[in-house]
């Protein structure tokens, strides 16, 4: 089975934009107390730390073109989100690099765990015998449902503190997940004109789901620590779009291809919950 030119792009643009995901969280928990000082972050004394962060921040935005532009060269959404989990690899990269923190078993056996599920996804991924087609109404459904839950957790957050970051952090990827399928919804009504999606609205509700995502990364990583928060998040990108894209386009993944995701998921958790990462503690 050979992966065609186009498929090996769209692949290649998912992951690149996974990093900037993956990494932009990275540089936005090392310095996302600079926005507890209110104005004064832009004092000459916070202005560094206010940089940085918003290198973080314009990391996340440059990714939505790379998830753009792989929607557009694939042919599913949870493929798409499936390669969520490579980024993480590169978080690992910068803390190492960058943190200076020890790479170690953990790290490597999980980052494994990563590459082989997403190859497995990748490798026999089936594209759709027929175009693509929406059910505006299912979608609804489905994000409406999403919105009632997303309020309860939200209560909950608010009300435990100890579900403060899995609270904020499961809303924030599950609306990166919507944004997804907003972004594949705007290609299908364009018939894959990137630039033609401009002129219909799911862009930009795609672009208000993931702004909203981003804000709420913020919010939970004020109070939750990162070794909580990136799991959520990463494991609810690829997750949301599973269950959004198949009542929205009733498209799925073949059955080893689910079981690429489970060990995707297995990897991101494993490879997150390291005491060794300073990314995820809380500082």
């Amino acid at each position: 089975m050979e992966l065609d030119h186009r498929l090996i792009l769209g692949l290649a643009a998912g992951i690149t934009a996974s990093v900037l995901l993956n990494v932009g969280k990275g540089v936005q928990k090392q310095k996302v107390e600079v926005l507890k000082k209110g104005w004064q972050m832009f004092a000459p004394i916070h202005r560094r730390n206010f940089l940085i962060w918003l290198v973080g921040i314009s990391m996340t935005v440059a990714a939505s073109v790379f998830y753009s532009l792989s929607l557009k060269l694939t042919d599913k959404s949870s493929l798409v989100a499936s390669l969520n989990g490579v980024g993480l690899i590169g978080l690992v990269l910068y803390a190492w690099l960058v943190l200076k923190e020890r790479v170690g078993a953990r790290e490597v056996f999980s980052s494994l765990l990563i590459i082989a599920g997403t190859g497995t996804i990748s490798y026999f991924n089936q594209p759709l015998s027929a175009a693509q087609h929406y059910q505006l109404a299912n979608f609804i459904y489905t994000g409406s449902a999403l919105l009632i839950f997303f309020a309860a957790i939200a209560v909950a957050g608010l009300k435990f503190p100890k579900f403060y970051g899995f609270s904020f952090g499961l809303i924030a990827g599950s609306l990166i997940g919507l944004a997804m399928i907003l972004g594949d919804m705007a290609l299908v009504k364009s018939q894959g004109n990137f630039f033609g999606q401009f002129k219909n609205v799911y862009l930009y509700l795609a672009m208000l789901s993931a702004t909203s995502a981003l804000i709420l990364t913020q919010v939970a990583f004020l109070k939750g620590t990162a070794m909580l928060v990136v799991p959520t998040i990463n494991s609810f990108i690829i997750l949301t779009p599973l269950l959004a894209e198949y009542f929205t386009f009733g498209t799925r993944l073949d059955a080893i291809q689910y079981l690429g995701v489970a060990v995707i998921v297995t990897g991101v958790i494993i490879l997150t919950t390291s005491p060794r990462q300073s990314f995820q503690a809380a500082k």
